[in-house]
């Protein structure tokens, strides 16, 4: 057991927990002199006093012993400072991404299923040159939309991991070559559209593509260029310019927020990217933020919504066709399966055991039996 591993877990879990010292010692029955010694990495505690810190946090004794693994390419950033919680939310994001890598690539290797990252040639600086090649490497016509962008990015050989963390301070983050990636990690919270994980998802593809020198392991403050580039290279990644235009010339003769709602169910899209395509190709005619203060007005006087709370109107998720009218389901995929279909392959191929498969699918025995079954 190594007494690093062991302080930071007590310390992430008792910041999740908002737990002062004081406060575990009364729950655990200890005293703070041996609680800050643990902290401080002064003490080795025996296995009675650590079943009384794993009781009193709420935690499995494997989760307090378990090695804290570390990214050296992640890249995280956030534009607010963060409270003790928040980076304990921060800090765990980063182990279960870091955990989940380090599968992925072992699952990788025992199946003979390794991937080669396809798109480590582009070289285009500029986000909309760049975005433009990787249409290109992908065979997507100019005035295509992207209807599966989860298959797109893992047959490039980028690892995807949907994720509800409790870090709601950001949407993604991504991960370089050095550490088994290149990978993506998207926020599943269900309170966040599917429209607005597609286009975290381009985002941090900008982000791999334009910004390889940013990917050094550290948490900092969010970069506004970089931002900027990697938001210009997901709007015209998923919805080129040449593309827009055409679609919003098609639609000249309804109203502006039907024109917005009805370009964004085009390319399976949030409203917010609408807009933000349409400002950029205004220019600075508009104030900061006008058009998108101008859309939440129009939209509720004419649809009683504020647009509050994440709310993505005309969504993807929506669009449930009728047994007898296939022909309105969504054709936008959005399902994230090759993770699985390698634990799947690896449990089949004897691999790897069932209890083994459960923990890496974060499951219990049982629910990984009844997975198995649903598998045959």
């Amino acid at each position: 057991m190594a007494l690093t591993d062991l302080g930071r877990n007590v310390r992430r879990y008792m910041k999740l927990q908002q737990l002062s010292i004081p406060k575990l010692a009364e729950k655990s029955g200890l005293g703070t002199a041996t609680l800050s010694n643990i902290l401080n990495e002064k003490a080795s505690p025996n296995s009675s006093t650590l079943i009384k810190i794993s009781t009193a946090l709420g935690v499995s004794f494997p989760e307090l012993l378990a090695e804290t693994p570390k990214l050296k390419t992640l890249r995280f950033r956030t534009n607010t400072k963060l409270t003790a919680r928040e980076i304990a939310e921060r800090d765990q994001l980063e182990i279960d991404s870091a955990i989940w890598l380090k599968n992925y690539v072992s699952l990788e290797e025992l199946t003979g299923k390794e991937s080669n990252y396809k798109l480590n040639k582009v070289v285009a600086k500029d986000p909309n040159e760049a975005a433009k090649e990787v249409r290109k490497i992908f065979s997507i016509k100019e005035d295509a939309p992207v209807y599966d962008i989860v298959s797109l990015i893992e047959n490039a050989g980028i690892k995807l991991y949907l994720h509800d963390f409790n870090f709601q301070k950001t949407f993604g983050l991504s991960v370089n070559e050095e550490d088994g990636g290149p990978a993506i990690i998207v926020n599943n919270s269900e309170n966040i559209s599917v429209e607005r994980k597609i286009f975290t998802i381009a985002h941090e593809l900008g982000h791999l593509i334009l910004h390889k020198t940013s990917f050094d392991g550290k948490f900092a403050e969010e970069n506004d260029a970089e931002e900027k580039e990697a938001d210009t290279f997901a709007a015209e990644f998923l919805m080129p310019e040449k593309a827009f235009i055409k679609q919003w010339e098609a639609h000249s003769g309804i109203s502006w927020v039907d024109a917005v709602l009805q370009i964004k169910q085009y390319f399976g899209v949030s409203y917010k990217t609408v807009l933000y395509r349409l400002n950029f190709i205004v220019g600075d005619r508009f104030k900061s933020g006008y058009l998108y203060k101008e859309f939440a007005r129009l939209y509720r006087i004419k649809y009683n919504h504020d647009l509050k709370n994440n709310y993505e109107p005309k969504s993807i998720s929506e669009i449930v066709p009728a047994l007898d009218e296939p022909e309105k389901l969504s054709p936008f995929s959005f399902n994230v399966e090759r993770f699985e279909r390698l634990v799947r392959l690896a449990y089949e191929q004897q691999k790897i055991t069932i209890s083994r498969a459960a923990e890496i699918l974060n499951l219990s025995t049982m629910q990984m039996r009844e997975r198995v079954a649903e598998w045959l």
